[in-house]
């Protein structure tokens, strides 16, 4: 194929194909080209895209919300408690379990997002939201009219993270969905 031939299907398929152009731009605005590959080896391009498709990148094997429904049944069976029939349970057996799922729910949750109060004051006392609030940091409810500053009583202290350390997913993309294993014992 004559070069001005290669020039245009170049131009086309940087056109129309994002991952294509994206491969490319290195070799354009090198002021060198790299050095042939050796004998026997071919670089691979990404596959044409179908005219008008969006490139997208591949979802990850396993998302952050699976890491820690998965960390609050190992460590404390969570999953197993609120997936349990509770009806024929006395109010003494369910308030037992509850205490160890809520132990040990609550040391996970520490470890891994050390919550802390939005607001430091104690709920039930007066408080006084000021002009120009984040309304993703607290939130006014009942009767509310008016611009602030809103004079009202702390109903929720809401909570926020100091911290984020999830764990890495390291399973196979088979058992990605997977929050907890079967067990089989032998």
């Amino acid at each position: 194929m004559g070069r001005f031939a290669l020039s245009f299907k170049v131009w086309w398929r940087t056109l129309n194909d994002p991952a294509f152009a994206d491969a490319v731009r290195p070799l354009a605005e090198a002021r060198t080209l790299p050095a042939p590959a050796a004998p026997g080896l071919t670089t691979i391009l990404p596959t044409p895209a179908a005219p008008g498709a969006v490139a997208r990148a591949e979802p990850p094997p396993r998302n952050d919300a699976l890491n820690l429904l998965s960390v609050l049944q190992r460590e404390a069976r969570l999953v197993d408690f609120l997936k349990e029939n509770i009806t024929a349970y006395s109010n003494e057996q369910i308030g037992a379990a509850v205490r160890d799922v809520h132990r040990d729910a609550a040391a996970a949750l520490e470890r891994m997002f050390a919550l802390r109060p939005v607001l430091e004051q104690p709920e039930g006392t007066p408080s006084e939201v000021p002009p120009g609030f984040d309304a993703g940091r607290i939130r006014l409810v009942g009767n509310v009219t008016g611009q602030p500053p809103h004079r009202g009583t702390l109903r929720h202290q809401g909570w926020e993270a100091s911290k984020v350390q999830l764990p890495e997913w390291s399973g196979s993309e088979k058992a990605a969905r997977v929050v907890a294993p079967a067990e089989v014992e032998v």
